[in-house]
């Protein structure tokens, strides 16, 4: 074989790739070489051939494990990142130094002191750390360091205006490196302390309940008894640590017993159960009667089940019964120490027994009743009832019949009673004798007559109500059918700023008024028409069988003019003054009462509005008012539904500075029809139908997301948004439903402002007070609007934790203050000074005013001379311009 094949073979056996080159120099050997030398040529290229392959086998060898591990160090590392995805919320690599080296991990919700990671490195934790918390992590990295073992703290962290609480943990990484990571336990903080107030609350209603109660774990641990219990028996907790323990000493002798069937098994209760009634032993050595009941309750941490056990004490109750039944044993034949009447008779009604209590209620002696008949001293309207009663009872299988009837007294009266009339039969179930139990129910019934009476009048006025009126109406109007020549008119009234005497004069005297009113009513009307009285301020009245409208229209002048001259109530005189609307019977066709009063409302509606204390007749227009108003009740349900609420902001300036320190949330309609609407045009109505809560929700909703919005975008501009509440809404869980507001959006609670007209203050003083001063405590501002309009929030002042008082427009005139009007808002911003309380002024819309405001102390003003109320996106606009 040739070298030059040699060669090849060897190449290939090898799988190496030599150049074409060297397998060309090898081939001209093979030609060139004298045939002596071809043996000695052949070995030692195949000598150099075989240690070259040998190499190459092993170089590639080596790039073939460096390749694999390649590859498993990819694994390595992207398993590597998939646990830091994984870890808490801030991963830092940091030097022995405290300089930052590298982010391994920043969760998209974790908030890093506003600004990028990225920025961070290079510098120190000094650098972006206040001092304290800086120090706190330079010990922790050394003592990390020092230790080889991970170092644990918390910290308390304000990052853009919002407190931050985070665990941080400082783990060594290398001899002169750590890695550092941060958790937000904010919400588990939160959690912990909601379960502490929620634990306390629950230890403390057990402490303050007025029954015994014990609970105890399976492994017989006590882990809290009641003041109650160691009150009733003497024994401290010290004392029972154990439900071993507290059968011992409670139950004696049958303590092994209780405590194998009874106690034992109360872990394995499903819900609550009646353990029975047991003899106990106190310290003292008394011995009390208690009944118990037990329920299961949470697991604890470490796993065993806990019980509950609560007893109630009935030892009296237990020696009351005992001494009744003695009682009942002793004296069960002697029935006429009852306290009701007893009468035994004869099968045809002849008496046979009475007892004194009979006697006595009917004035007769037993001799004289002894000579009667029963029926002799029944009513003579109850008299053939009676006897149908009785003839039942014996002919028929039943054993007593209970009835309602009169007695007749010896002196011609009556009363009424609850008899209970029972047959006595022998041993073959023939009658022997009847006996009666008769109890004197007369005040019962005639409670009974009354309340039949409060169903159909009200109770303040005594005026038929509204169910005894549309029974009237109805019954009219079917004679006005019967009889078409009959008419009827109803008159529908309202008194006017009513509401204003309840709240700034109180609910008495507005009882007072209406007694009042009723009175006049009466006066001005026929004994054979009705006044009623619907409910609140409103009356009506209905007058039958009457000529004609003009007749209608005359007692309602008598009305208005009774009601125009003065009342004179505790020492007061008051002008009330009344709207009345008018309808009769032939306007239209009416076939229900409902219409009649429906159209009188509708005309006295048009009465307010066209200025109040004068009557008006119902026609066509006033029910298309009243439809076309129906129609904005009905657009409102779906304004909220369709979002077509808006809210504008007016700027809140301080008067000192200039600057821009709040903004107040004002509502709008964007109505799809109308266009945008002010809250002046359908607020009224949203509060008559029950809207106006939910409305109010939405807005704080809708407010409170702009603030957490704008705070981020511009945390360098410190302002607040003020939202005005409804009255309805002070009525409702307003706080638990601020507290989930506040949870849901993050930001300052200090600048969220809830403003409060004075009429809602004096409604429920106490609730009102208690309820500002826990909106207080959370942080939120609390604002008075409309200050100087009522007349009854002075007194409750001091007590409010208010923080604003706003000085309604009506004192700040748009011509320049008036004397008077200067005066009562002079007088109310050095109220405020004295107070403590900031003063704001409304309505400002001049220089002048805004400087004669701000020489009187006035701090911050709110009005056109600022600014109108702006969209959310003017509100962005200028903020961003005053950055």
């Amino acid at each position: 074989m040739s070298i030059y094949f040699a060669i090849i073979l060897l190449v290939n056996q090898a799988g190496l790739d030599l150049p074409w080159s060297v397998l060309k120099l090898a081939g001209e050997a093979n030609k060139s070489i004298d045939q002596p030398l071809i043996p000695l040529a052949i070995g030692s290229l195949l000598t150099g051939l075989m240690l070259f392959a040998l190499q190459n086998y092993f170089l590639v060898q080596e790039a073939r494990h460096r390749r694999q591990v390649e590859a498993e160090l990819q694994v390595s590392e992207a398993h590597h990142r998939a646990l830091i995805k994984a870890l808490p919320d801030l991963i830092m690599r940091l030097n022995r130094d405290g300089i930052y080296l590298e982010f391994l991990r920043v969760s998209p919700n974790f908030q890093v002191l506003g600004s990028l990671p990225s920025s961070w490195i290079g510098t120190h934790v000094t650098d972006k750390l206040p001092t304290d918390l800086a120090k706190k992590r330079l010990d922790a990295i050394q003592t990390a360091l020092e230790t080889q073992s991970m170092q644990i703290y918390e910290q308390n962290l304000t990052v853009n205006g919002v407190l931050q609480m985070e665990q941080v943990r400082v783990v060594p990484y290398s001899n002169d490196e750590v890695l550092v990571l941060v958790q937000d336990i904010g919400d588990r903080k939160r959690a912990e302390q909601q379960l502490r107030v929620s634990e306390q609350r629950f230890r403390q209603a057990i402490e303050m309940a007025p029954l015994p109660i014990m609970i105890h774990a399976e492994d017989g641990e006590v882990i809290h008894v009641n003041s109650t219990w160691t009150q009733l028996t003497g024994y401290t907790h010290q004392q029972i640590p154990t439900t071993r323990a507290w059968a011992a000493l409670a139950y004696g002798a049958e303590a092994a017993d209780i405590f194998q069937n009874v106690i034992s098994k109360k872990y394995t209760l499903e819900a609550r159960q009646e353990e029975g009634i047991f003899t106990i032993t106190t310290l003292g050595g008394t011995q009390r009667v208690w009944q118990f009941s037990s329920s299961p309750l949470e697991q604890l941490v470490d796993g065993r089940r806990l019980a509950i056990s609560m007893a109630i004490d009935i030892t009296e109750s237990r020696q009351i019964e005992i001494a009744l039944r003695d009682s009942e044993e002793r004296y069960r034949s002697i029935y006429n120490q009852a306290a009701v009447g007893f009468a035994t008779g004869t099968i045809d009604g002849r008496f046979i027994d009475v007892n004194p209590r009979f006697c006595e209620m009917l004035g007769y002696s037993r001799e004289e009743l002894l000579s009667k008949f029963i029926w002799e001293i029944v009513h003579p309207d109850d008299r053939a009832e009676s006897q149908a009663i009785s003839k039942e009872l014996l002919e028929k299988d039943t054993t007593h019949i209970f009835c309602k009837k009169r007695y007749l007294r010896k002196g011609g009266s009556y009363f009424w009673s609850s008899t209970d009339i029972s047959v006595v039969r022998n041993s073959l179930g023939h009658p022997q004798h009847t006996l009666e139990a008769i109890r004197d129910i007369s005040d019962r019934v005639t409670f009974e007559e009354q309340l039949r009476y409060d169903a159909l009048h009200d109770q303040l006025t005594g005026l038929p109500n509204r169910s005894l009126l549309m029974e009237r109406l109805d019954l009219a109007l079917q004679r006005t059918k019967r009889y078409p020549g009959t008419q009827l008119a109803v008159l529908f009234l309202d008194l006017d700023n009513f509401k204003i005497v309840n709240d700034s004069l109180g609910h008495q005297l507005g009882d007072e008024l209406l007694l009042a009113v009723a009175s006049r009513l009466k006066l001005a009307i026929r004994e054979t028409d009705l006044a009623a009285r619907l409910g609140g301020d409103e009356f009506v009245v209905l007058l039958e069988e009457i000529s004609g409208l003009s007749e209608a229209v005359m007692v309602a002048e008598r009305i208005v003019g009774m009601l125009r001259s003065p009342v004179y109530l505790t020492g007061r005189e008051l002008f009330p003054s009344v709207s009345i609307g008018i309808v009769t019977s032939t306007q239209k066709h009416y076939s229900r009462a409902t219409a009649l009063l429906r159209d009188a409302d509708a005309a006295m509606y048009c009465a307010k509005q066209s200025g109040r204390g004068q009557y008006k007749i119902f026609d066509a227009s006033m029910h298309l008012e009243a439809i076309q108003r129906l129609q904005i009740e009905n657009n409102l349900q779906k304004a909220l539904e369709n979002e077509q609420f808006l809210i504008y902001y007016q700027p809140i300036v301080n008067l000192q500075t200039q600057k821009i320190e709040a903004f107040e949330a004002l509502l709008r309609w964007q109505h799809p029809e109308r266009g945008l609407l002010s809250p002046d045009y359908f607020i009224p109505i949203a509060e008559e139908i029950g809207m106006i809560v939910a409305i109010g929700e939405w807005v704080l909703h809708r407010a409170c997301h702009q603030l957490m919005t704008w705070q981020l975008n511009f945390p360098q501009q410190l302002f607040s948004i003020s939202i005005n509440l409804s009255a309805q809404q002070l009525e409702k869980p307003l706080l638990s439903k601020l507290e989930e507001i506040l949870a849901e959006y993050s930001f300052d609670k200090s600048s969220l402002m809830l403003e409060i007209t004075e009429s809602m203050l004096v409604k429920n003083v106490e609730t009102t007070c208690s309820l500002l001063a826990r909106l207080r405590r959370k942080g939120i501002e609390i604002v008075i609007d409309d200050f100087g309009t009522g007349y009854s929030c002075l007194r409750y002042l001091y007590q409010l934790p208010i923080s604003s008082l706003k000085i309604d427009r009506g004192f700040i005139s748009s011509a320049g203050p008036e004397l008077r009007n200067r005066m009562i808002a002079e007088s109310i911003i050095s109220l405020c000074q004295s107070l403590g309380v900031r003063a704001v002024a409304e309505g400002v819309e001049t220089a002048e005013q805004m400087n004669w405001l701000r020489q009187a102390g006035c701090d911050a003003g709110q009005g056109f001379y600022f600014a109108k109320p702006m969209s959310e996106d003017a509100v962005s606009e200028l903020l961003n311009s005053l950055k």
